[in-house]
């Protein structure tokens, strides 16, 4: 990423902590970068973050990414200490045995360890079965020496999320927690802050970004956007599936790489002349696309977007993650930029009243 302004946007981003109901600090760090550009900014009142260009045309393109992240919420204090966390959204609990674990606590991030046996205390067999089934499974140590201290730093149901920050990896990979989904909404920020700053033509559509919340919890956030917003066209920015790691997911997933361009979304839930058009304008731009098959509606905020009782075209357009779900989520530079682009050129080309529906 050659923008150093939007690379330090995007690595502040990552930092902040918007586990699943407690989005706000990203999405406040999401406005300020839009107000700088002349960009007004709103929640609503389920906290989904509003800002609109061109806002009186008539064809109304909802641009989406969801803000939150998986983690947990303190759920019992016991009476050494110890805390025992229930999930956020959707916690693998062997991925995260060993980890650190920060808690938005009553006077600000306090900070702990999943704590883990000794192997040296564990038998031959329990050594075998140390992966732990659930995160109920795992206490969570943050050094207080009782229940009355841990309460004096701690609260019931504070969320929390692993510890685990930006690295940089060979090429242009990084790895961090939370690019599912904080890659999204640095895109539809960055691209909204371009389309402000340096439009190629004046927008023909209004387009109304929204970061929204929850949707780890079930694309709650999304559809209540939706329905306020009444997009003609709805198009999700999420993470998809990469399959270089592990190339017997191929056979579910197709053959999608990092480094190998975003992921546009096909199967017969995406509008099919809304997938064209994207795909004649990465074609235009010579922008390598990726496509990733679903027979049915997937788990993003393109469903919502759907089927929030409006009469929306939807597509998906989707970064290529490895390890989505983990601490170390890993994905390429160059796919975000590449998406950036694709966006910008596609909204900033789309005419007035684009023709979506059907031929007879």
């Amino acid at each position: 990423m050659a923008d150093k302004k939007a690379l330090a946007f995007l690595k502040e981003l990552v930092a902040c902590y918007t586990p699943s109901g407690f989005e706000q600090d990203g999405q406040r760090l999401m406005a300020r970068y839009l107000q700088q550009s002349g960009v007004e900014c709103a929640f609503d009142v389920h906290g989904n973050l509003h800002a609109v260009l061109n806002e009186n045309a008539p064809v109304k393109v909802m641009l989406e990414a969801h803000c939150d992240e998986i983690g947990f919420l303190v759920s019992h204090i016991d009476s050494n200490g110890f805390l025992w966390l229930i999930p956020n959204g959707g916690v693998t609990a062997q991925t995260i045995l060993g980890e650190r674990v920060v808690i938005l606590g009553k006077n600000g991030p306090v900070h702990g360890v999943f704590g883990v046996r000794p192997p040296h205390l564990m038998s031959a067999g329990e050594r075998e079965k140390l992966a732990p089934k659930e995160v109920t499974d795992l206490p969570v140590d943050i050094g207080a020496s009782s229940k009355e201290e841990a309460e004096t730093l701690v609260a019931l149901g504070a969320p929390a999320v692993v510890d685990a920050g930006w690295v940089t990896l060979a090429g242009d990979k990084v790895a961090c927690r939370g690019f599912d989904n904080r890659i999204g909404a640095y895109i539809v920020t960055e691209t909204m802050r371009r389309l402000a700053e340096q439009p190629l033509a004046p927008l023909n559509v209004a387009l109304h970004l929204v970061g929204s919340v929850q949707e780890e919890l079930g694309l709650i956030g999304g559809q209540n956007a939706a329905q306020l917003v009444k997009p003609d066209i709805g198009i999700c920015i999420d993470v998809g599936f990469a399959t270089d790691a592990h190339p017997s997911d191929c056979r579910t997933m197709g053959d999608v790489k990092l480094g190998g361009g975003p992921i546009l979304g096909t199967g017969p839930f995406y509008n099919n002349k809304l997938r064209q058009l994207l795909m004649d304008t990465a074609k235009l731009e010579e922008i390598p696309l990726q496509l990733q098959v679903r027979s049915r509606a997937s788990g993003n905020n393109a469903y919502a977007m759907r089927m929030s009782g409006g009469n929306t075209a939807v597509g998906l357009v989707a970064i290529p993650l490895r390890y989505m779900h983990s601490p170390v989520e890993t994905l390429d530079l160059n796919d975000v930029e590449r998406t950036i682009r694709l966006l910008c050129a596609f909204l900033g080309g789309l005419p007035a009243n684009p023709e979506l529906t059907p031929s007879l």
